[in-house]
């Protein structure tokens, strides 16, 4: 069975297919298997057994309810059910294959985020938890090619047939089976084809955070190969600001995100900044739809930060108490962040209007000083002025995890025709399906939900095609 994607629902299916008796052919055009999966913490469950050593009993049904809910009913219920209902059993699979966790931690109100284990030498939790997928996967014995990269489903009569794929040298092989598995990671590091499906974003400065090489090649062959697009194809895991340069997982990415004052081009507050918190993904979108955007704090909030780490937490690597003690050479370091002594001296470093700035200030500190927010409603723990400098300003670019839209798929993850009529034997999972969100990621009512998602599909698109082969 070629399988056209080595990253964490390549890997997936390849040790489920394998557990099931199926050969695969791992087609990955990357040199290392892995894909973007490191950039993970943790995955969303239900009916785990460390929810249940915790206390929470919370049901399928309900996290189902709450999710299509809140995507206004785009995706299938039905195909929910079949995920939801497979994350308990994956968590103690990939457990059963060194896949290890820590703790289930409650986001946005939810005790569902399983999130990783890892030890002190690793450079992030997901990237221990990576390589263990990778140990486990290189265990199967599986036929993986690396660097091979698909380039071709080929469908006859509504059924899958087979791939062509490209070797290292630049000769083609072609490799006839009854099932192919697209999982390729989605269209991230292809901004052009991210701008072409998402006509909506406005913001000038994108940055792609993750893994290079998901180029949207799955979107292509599957569209060429006769699969629909789903509703959402264009949504993106957008997650907020991110001073232009910044590394993921450092202090100047965590100084980035702070609840302090946001502007965008026109030197005006467009969000509670606190927002970001519980919902970075709708932080994400806010910023999105500005065409520049800018963080503003003062000295005395950067040396607290050092000091006593940030004011609101940061994923796993930033948590307030932990001092963040390379923010400061951090930022230096870059060109997109300016200290300047007054306002106006801010103003001119990046180009804002000087009057609307002011009034935005002077706006803001009237609503510090009184301890509420009547625009936004940020909450009063997070009103700090912006009343006595030195004060920084970021220039921060709209950065984003991966792509969460693409080809629609059934309950089944069966690839879909424009008829909506399963190609036969064409299963997709992963970045590459486009059926489980509406227009956003809903990491405030299933954290983990994209990654959790990755390792399940993986495992229910091979439970599947294990049984349609039983019927050729």
């Amino acid at each position: 069975m070629p399988l056209i994607g080595g990253g964490g629902t390549g890997m997936a299916v390849t040790i489920q297919a394998t557990e099931l008796g199926l050969n695969v052919v791992l087609l990955e055009k990357a040199g290392a298997l892995g894909g973007a999966f490191s950039a993970t913490e943790g995955m969303f469950g239900v009916g785990s057994h460390w929810q249940e050593e915790a206390g929470e009993h919370g049901t399928v049904g309900e996290a189902v309810r709450r999710c299509v809910n809140y995507h206004h009913y785009v995706p299938s219920t039905e195909l929910y059910y079949n995920f939801f209902n497979q994350t308990a059993e994956t968590i103690q699979w990939l457990e059963d294959h060194d896949c290890t966790f820590r703790a289930v931690v409650d986001y946005g109100g939810n005790l569902a985020w399983h999130v990783y284990y890892y030890d002190e030498n690793a450079s992030s939790p997901g990237a221990y938890f990576t390589d263990s997928l990778i140990k486990a996967t290189e265990a199967t014995g599986a036929d993986i090619r690396l660097p091979c990269g698909a380039r071709k489903i080929l469908v006859e009569d509504g059924a899958v047939k087979g791939v062509i794929a490209a070797n290292a040298d630049g000769s083609f092989v072609e490799i006839d089976a009854p099932v192919v598995m697209l999982a390729s990671g989605g269209y991230a590091s292809n901004m052009d084809f991210l701008h072409a499906v998402s006509p909506y974003t406005v913001n000038k400065n994108l940055v792609s955070l993750g893994a290079p090489g998901r180029d949207g090649d799955g979107m292509r062959m599957g569209v060429d190969a006769g699969v629909a697009l789903s509703e959402g194809y264009g949504t993106v895991m957008w997650c907020g600001p991110a001073a232009i340069g910044a590394q993921w997982t450092t202090d100047a990415y965590s100084a980035s995100v702070q609840p302090t004052l946001w502007v965008n081009q026109n030197a005006k507050r467009f969000i509670a900044e606190d927002l970001w918190i519980g919902n970075f993904a709708a932080g994400g979108i806010a910023c999105r739809d500005q065409e520049l955007t800018y963080v503003i704090f003062r000295e005395q909030d950067l040396a607290a930060w050092e000091q006593n780490g940030p004011y609101g937490t940061v994923f796993t690597f930033g948590t307030p108490g932990v001092p963040m003690d390379e923010a400061r050479a951090q930022l230096e370091a870059l060109p997109s962040v300016h200290v300047a002594d007054t306002i106006e001296d801010l103003e001119a470093a990046v180009g804002l209007d000087p009057a609307a700035l002011k009034a935005t200030v002077d706006e803001y500190n009237g609503f510090c000083a009184s301890g509420e927010d009547p625009i936004f409603g940020k909450a009063a723990d997070y009103l700090t002025p912006i009343d006595e400098g030195p004060f920084w300003i970021l220039v921060v670019a709209d950065g984003y995890y991966t792509t969460v839209g693409g080809l629609e798929i059934n309950e089944k993850l069966e690839a879909l025709d424009n008829d909506r009529m399963p190609i036969k034997g064409l299963y997709v999972g992963g970045c590459d399906t486009g059926s489980l969100y509406g227009d956003s990621y809903d990491v405030a009512t299933a954290p983990g939900s994209q990654a959790s998602w990755a390792i399940n599909s993986g495992c229910l698109a091979m439970k599947n095609a294990a049984e349609y082969l039983q019927t050729l």
